[in-house]
Formats: structure tokens, sequence, C-alpha cells
């Protein structure tokens, strides 16, 4: 899976790195990423200022700004779209590269070449897609006084950027100029013959079957997971005019703009300032006083951050780079194989999807309609088990391979030391989770919080950064954020095709007649997320699953909370396996470690996750326990 984790933005337009055409092509990226990139990141500003000031009133004055919702939601599309050209510039797009990454170089440019080419005509249609929903919206928003059009009108102007990255990155990076413009020529005479002249038609083919070829060869490409979903959808409708474009690109602004959606933001953005705000070191530092001294120690120090990470973060991604960075040289150094070491890393990021505040149960909670607060308290024990198994399964490899003890046995009061130095960050996770649980705040507020909680310690209590890394931070946290919700709006079409096309129900039936007994069905859809989980991302996963299988598990009576963690559980494994295994590429790529090797080792780790979704799986209670205990579900 290809994705950059930092953002090469606010090159100098004044400076020019090169002379001549390559020159004036890097001081036009520089200028459009000031520009730009000033503009996601005020964008987010205002979105969390807006949401904030609303908590504020709402609680201190008993009284909410009328309008800051619908505000949060429109933000929200100008970072999405205005994000996607720097994610064009930075190759911040989730892709599959491991199948144009194994090809000879004369193939790769060609394959490289079509996905530019799908990337190119995805986002023609969807500039006149957005112009046209311009020209048919009426009407006036009244909560922000504006006429309901301004919400889509930065779209086409997002789409003209895009198209302009993707022409100029070649010179930018001296890497086959002509690739973007070549692409672009051959994308907008697709657009002309097919939408314009209707010289190629495929009318009257199966609309699903389409998609899902569309979808499949764009994947295999290596386009962008969402542009491939968004592909897919436009050229069904070539074959059964379900979703004409302009219809694409509002389902697609629905689809990502639900107000609970915007906790998304919020908690990435968290997320990035405990980073770099150096709290999430006082978790590391806390784990190993608590099990530093333990057989396979650094590895089982692994295991426990993660889950102590999990509370402040809720993405799997992040915690895989951050502890490749952080713990894998130090494993190396002390005797740790680098193939076990980012097999650990790789196998404990994917309790934090898991543990709340879970964006995977965020993206699922939409797409199910199920409570936030009752997903994100089922996750909590689920979590404990995964972390349980793993460190019992680090424990059985260190005594098989010798790996010793990461130190002495820590006494009481360095733990209640640590213990403390953790606290702040460590009660941020309870105060969330209760908050939400007991109706206090939404997800979205919670969010808020945290991302305010996090500036405050960082910047003014441990004065960890200044300004200028606050912002690069918000840069990041903003594209990043961005790539999430442009996710979710481009499963919003894809979903509405593969229900009009009945294929929830097709897919319904055939694992219902082949067994009825509850048990062997849950095993059967176990390992049908397993094998979607192999080759998806967990968001578009979650986006296209869940509306399948939630209605044939309803009928056999199973908790739906408790299959929302299922779901989660069996899809992050797919992280950890061939052929796209994400969380296994992130640490291979990271640590400069061949990542079959990666797989190699994670054969265990995997063993041991796979038990614990068979506990989860069949022990509801491992799942729905701990809200009986609390008087809830």
């Amino acid at each position: 899976m290809r994705s950059v984790a930092e953002p090469r933005l606010g090159i100098s337009p004044t400076r020019p790195r090169d002379g001549g055409l390559r020159g004036a092509a890097q001081w036009l990226l520089g200028a459009l990423d000031l520009v730009v990139g000033g503009a996601v990141t005020l964008s987010l500003i205002a979105l969390i200022v807006i949401i904030f000031s609303n908590v504020v009133g709402r609680y201190g004055f008993n009284s909410s700004i009328t309008w800051a919702a619908e505000a949060a939601q429109w933000l929200f599309v100008v970072v999405i779209f205005l994000a996607v050209p720097l994610a064009h510039r930075t190759r911040m797009h989730l892709s599959i590269g491991l199948f144009v990454d194994r090809l000879p170089p004369r193939a790769r440019t060609i394959a490289e070449t079509l996905s530019d080419v799908i990337i190119a005509y995805t986002t023609i249609m969807l500039l006149f897609g957005g112009w046209t929903i311009i020209q048919m919206v009426g009407g006036m928003n009244y909560a922000l006084g504006l006429p309901s059009w301004v919400k889509f009108s930065l779209i086409p102007i997002a789409c003209v950027l895009g198209l302009i990255y993707l022409a100029l990155r070649g010179l930018d990076e001296d890497h086959e100029p002509w690739r973007g413009p070549v692409a672009i020529g051959i994308g907008a005479l697709l657009y002309w013959i097919i939408n314009v002249t209707g010289a190629v038609s495929i009318a009257g083919a199966d609309p699903g079957l389409v998609m899902a070829v569309a979808f499949i060869v764009s994947m295999v490409l290596g386009s962008p997971v969402a542009f491939s979903m968004i592909f897919a959808a436009f050229v069904a409708n070539l074959a059964g005019g379900l979703l004409p474009p302009a219809a694409v690109v509002q389902n697609m602004v629905n689809g990502a703009t639900k107000f609970l959606l915007l906790a998304i933001p919020f908690f990435i953005t968290a997320g990035a300032l405990m980073n770099a705000g150096g709290l999430t070191q006082r978790l590391m530092d806390f784990a190993f006083k608590l099990v530093g001294h333990m057989r396979g120690g650094f590895a089982q120090v692994n295991v426990v951050s993660s889950g102590l990470y999990a509370g402040i973060s809720g993405s799997s991604y992040s915690e895989a780079a951050l502890g490749t960075k952080l713990l894998v040289p130090q494993m190396v150094r002390h005797g740790y194989s680098a193939p076990f070491a980012c097999a650990v890393t790789a196998a404990s990021a994917t309790v934090p999807n898991v543990i709340p505040p879970s964006i995977a149960l965020l993206i699922l909670a939409a797409a199910s309609n199920l409570s936030v607060g009752s997903l994100w308290l089922a996750g909590v024990v689920p979590g404990v088990v995964m972390i349980l198994s793993l460190m019992i399964c680090v424990y059985i490899i260190a005594r098989i391979k010798g790996y010793g003890t990461a130190n002495e046995r820590a006494g009481a009061g360095e733990r209640w030391r640590a213990f403390a130095q953790a606290l702040p960050v460590l009660g941020l996770a309870v105060l969330i989770l209760g908050g939400i649980r007991f109706g206090i705040v939404t997800p979205t507020e919670a969010g808020v919080l945290a991302v305010v909680y996090g500036w405050v310690l960082g910047m003014f209590v441990y004065r960890s950064y200044g300004v200028g890394e606050l912002w690069r931070t918000l840069s990041t946290a903003a594209v990043e954020a961005a790539m999430v919700g442009l996710l979710i709006g481009a499963a919003a079409p894809f979903a509405f095709i593969l229900v009009t096309e009945q294929i929830p129900q097709l897919l319904t039936v055939t694992v219902a007649t082949l067994s009825e007994n509850p048990y062997v069905v849950l095993l059967l859809v176990n390992l049908l997320m397993q094998l979607f989980g192999m080759f998806l991302d967990i968001g578009a996963a979650i986006l296209i699953l869940t509306p399948l299988l939630m209605p044939l598990i309803l009928a056999l009576g199973v908790d739906p909370v408790h299959f929302g963690i299922v779901v989660v559980v069996n899809l992050m494994l797919g992280g950890l396996t061939p052929p796209v295994g994400m969380l296994a590429f992130i640490t291979g790529t990271i640590s400069r470690t061949p990542v079959h090797e990666v797989f190699r080792s994670m054969v265990p780790l995997l063993a041991a996750l796979f038990a614990a979704v068979m506990v989860i799986t069949y022990v509801p209670a491992v799942s729905l326990g701990l809200g009986w205990l609390i008087g809830g579900r």
C-alpha cells in the first residue's frame, strides 16, 4: 500500500531549485502549496474553532451557535477537496502498489501511465459533475445565509488544481515529466468520446459487473483507492444510467459530511498534536515500567504501548509509523531481528482501531446507524483480549528464540511516577469514552475537546513545539483527515450502485443457503471479511461490507454492536497479510526491512490474533459485557 506520512508543503515560490522549465514548474507548485496548503490548514483551524466555540457556548453559557454544524460540514468539504491536489503532490493517497512495483520497468511505466489516465478522467468527470450540480442546486441555506450551491463551489476549482498538480508532478520530481500531460490528454479525449459524442457506449451491460471490473483493474494498476471507487461508479453509470456525474458528486459530499464523521479529522489532529508534543513518549515510558522486565521485554512494551496509544489516537496507521520510528530501532539494538520487530509493531498497531476512540468504529457507526458510544465501549475488552493474545505469543517466541528482557523490573515508586507522567494523556481517553457513553458530549464534541487538550498540553504545559511546528502538524493532519473523508465520500456512490443492483441481497442469500447455523454463518462471514481485508483499506471495506452483511446478521439474531466489533477486528487482520498488508508495508518501508520477511515473521502473531478473533466472535460477552455492567446495552 502506498502512502507518504509527511507532506512536502511550503516550498518557497520565490526560489526555484532548478532553472528552465523544471524550475518554473517548481515555482508554480511551490506557490500553490503555500496557497492551497494554507487554505486547507486554515479551514481545519476554522472547523476546530467553530465546534469548540459551540461546545463552550453550550455548556458554559447555555447558548449554542445555531449555524455551527452546517458551517463545520461545509468546511470539511473544503478540506477534503482542496487537499486532493496536495495528496497528488505528496503521494498521500492510499493505493495498492504491490502489483505494479513488481513489473519490469517498461511495463511499470505503462501501468502507472494508465493509472494517471484513470485519475485524470475521474477528475474531469468530477469537475463537470461539480459544475453541473452548482447550476442545478437552488435555494438558500438559512442557517448560514448562503446559497446552497456555495457548498459545491470549490469542487471544480479543486479539480482544476488537481490536474495542474498531476501535469507538473513529473517535472518537479524529474521523473517521466511527459506522463502527467499525456495522461490528462488521454483522459480528456476519453471524456469527449464517451460523454460528449457518445461514440463509445456500453449501455445495456450489467452495471454491477462493470463496476466490479473497473474497480479491480484500477486498483491493480495502482490508482488511489478513492479514485478507483469513483471511477468505477462513473463507468457503471455508462452501463446502466444509475447515477449521473452530478449525482455522484452529491452522493460523495453527503456521504462524507455527516456531522458524526467530523469527529474523524478531530481525532486525527489530536493524535498528531500528541505525537508532536511528546505525549506519546510518556505512554511508552509507562509501558516500559510496566512490562519491560518480561521475557521479550521490548516486544512486550511495543504491544502494551499500542494499547495505551489507542486511547488518544484511534488510528492504526499512525501507530504503526510511530512505533516503527521509536521502538523498532531499539528492539534491533537489543538483539531482536528487524523482521520480528516490524511484525510485532504492525500486529500491535491493529489495536488502536478497536479500543476507543477508534476511527474505524466511527466509520462503522456512520455506515450502520449504530451508537458510537456503544461501539466504543464494546471495543475496550476485545482490544484487551488482542493485547493479551499478542503478549502470550511474544513470550513464547522470545523463549524459543532466546530474546531477553529490556531492563530490570521497575519498582513501585518508578511505576507510579511513570503513571503520573502519563496520566494527563490516559485521562483524556477516559474522559472521551465516559463523556460520550453518558451522553455528556457527542463524538464530534469529544474530538474537538481532545484537539484543544492536546494543543494546550503540548504547546503551553510541556512547551514541546512552537507556532511553526504547530502549523506543520495541522497541515499534515488536515491532508490525512481529507484522505479519510474522500474515501468515505467515494464509497457512498459505490455503495448506492451495489444496493441498486441488489448485490447485498444476492450475497445474503448465498451465505444463508450454505448454512442456517449461526455459528457456521459467523465463521463464513469472518473468512469473507478477512478475504476482503486482504485487498481493501479498512475504511473502504467497512463502507462496502457493513450494508451487505448487517441484514443477514440481524436475521440470525446476532447483536449488531457485537457484530460491529467482529467486523473491525477481522478487517484489521487484513493489514497484516499479503498482498496488501498496509500495516506490514508501513513498518517495512520506514525501517527498510524487506516486507516479505515481515510477512514471514508475522505468521505466529497472526495465529494469536486469529485466536482472539474466535473468542471475540463466539463469546458475545467479550464485546457486550462492559456495557451490561454499567447499565447500558
